[in-house]
């Protein structure tokens, strides 16, 4: 229940304690007994009093609140909560409406202490005064004060005789937050079994558990549930992909994200690219390059550094060298540093456009940030040298020597080409 929902509730019952008593009987007889909110409670209800002029003034603080002056309202309250003359029964219904002000001020931690203080006066009917201690648990989850929320929902469930699905929801967002998953997993799982009509939001929370517990099998089949109520739903959709992904078992991801592109599903450019990398995971290069090509020729992912050097990245593994070329040519503009220009001169390096991969490989190095810069300059000079300039070629080989992961490699180059010997071109990896 919503803060203003209880405290709508708590004044209806104040409201009702001063109809007159045949007006009361007349209702009663005319509709039967008022059902009881909390038929089970162990609380035993306390006897309602208060003055007319504690009432006059509550009632128009609530006005005031609905007015949306929350400042009038406060004074008005103070009035009641200064009064050493005030019972219980007006005390309780004044930090009510205070908790309400509070909250809507953002300040969880003032609302909290005043439902708990109206809690604490133990004046109020069955049904506010734990309804109020539900509030506080909500509260208190918000606020993350997670062990206090516990403790609340545990003496409100003791005391109320009540155990509801929302109750239990709350129990296991608790644990989910607490990062104690196998018992938010176990919690929301009562939770949603109580009730017909349970949240979205407690899948959600289920999901995750199960997510974090590596549980994924348990997290597909709450999807699959899901989906079956609503196969149109692209965020459970994804999320299904997602699972099987982190379960190693790209196959399913990717069927599940084929069925939804045919359902007509896969719309926008990320569902495109989302698409494109399960493939790429799968091994499926052709696949993916499929897809990005599609998504790019109707416009649909916008052109850009990632699409461009993913699809770059998928020609190369799917030995398409054109198309990895054109990709990574297209990506260039967009790149912060030269993986992509270095990716370019590879390819264009063993198609034997040298002079070509000369000035991608220019560009990677100008640009810089590259992994595998030692290896760059190894390239470069294969390109100068297979193009008859030795002298550039082994410029960049010595350049190449100062690299760990290319010294070995550049200094056999240095020596064969020094002892007059022609260079093997290297056939591609």
């Amino acid at each position: 229940m919503k803060l203003q929902n209880l405290i709508r509730v708590a004044l209806c019952a104040l409201m009702l304690m001063f109809v007159a008593e045949g007006a009361l009987a007349q209702k009663s007889g005319s509709k039967g007994k008022e059902e009881v909110a909390y038929p089970n409670a162990t609380r035993k209800e306390p006897k309602p009093d208060m003055s007319e002029k504690n009432q006059r003034d509550l009632n128009k603080a609530n006005d005031l609140i609905a007015d949306g002056k929350d400042d009038e309202a406060l004074a008005l309250i103070a009035k009641v909560t200064e009064d050493k003359r005030a019972k219980p029964y007006a005390l309780a219904f004044a930090k009510l409406l205070e908790g309400q002000i509070l909250w809507g001020k953002d300040d969880g931690a003032g609302a909290i202490a005043a439902l708990n203080e109206a809690v604490q006066m133990d004046a109020l009917p069955n049904s506010n005064h734990f309804d109020a201690m539900y509030q506080v648990a909500q509260l208190q989850l918000q606020e993350e004060k997670y062990a206090e929320a516990l403790a609340t929902l545990d003496r409100y469930t003791r005391e109320s005789g009540k155990s509801t699905a929302d109750t239990q929801a709350i129990r296991a967002n608790v644990y989910y937050r607490m990062d104690k998953f196998q018992e938010a997993a176990a919690e929301m799982t009562k939770a949603i079994g109580m009730t017909n009509e349970p949240k979205d939001s407690w899948f959600q929370i289920l999901i995750a558990s199960y997510f974090e517990l590596d549980q994924y099998d348990q997290a597909a089949q709450v999807l699959q549930q899901q989906l079956a109520k609503d196969p149109q739903n692209k965020k459970l959709i994804n999320q299904l992909a997602t699972v099987y992904i982190n379960a190693d078992k790209p196959d399913q991801a990717i069927a599940v994200m084929v069925k939804a592109k045919n359902d007509g599903l896969i719309s926008t450019g990320e569902d495109y690219l989302q698409l494109a990398k399960l493939y790429a995971s799968g091994e499926k290069h052709k696949e993916a390059a499929v897809v990005l090509k599609e998504g790019l020729d109707k416009g649909i992912i916008e052109p850009g550094y990632e699409p461009w050097r993913l699809l770059g990245d998928v020609c190369s593994q799917a030995d398409d060298e054109t198309c990895a070329i054109d990709a990574y040519a297209k990506a260039s503009p967009f790149a912060k540093d030269g993986y992509v220009d270095f990716q370019r001169g590879y390819a264009l390096y063993y198609q034997e456009r040298y002079p070509e991969a000369k000035q991608a490989l220019d560009a990677a190095l100008a640009k810089g940030g590259l992994s595998q810069e030692g290896e760059a300059y190894i390239l470069r000079g294969d390109a100068s040298d297979a193009a008859g300039q030795s002298a550039a070629a082994i410029a960049d080989w010595e350049k190449a020597t100062q690299f760990p992961s290319s010294k070995q490699m550049a200094e056999q180059r240095l020596k064969i080409v020094r002892a007059g010997q022609k260079l093997a071109r290297p056939s591609k990896k």
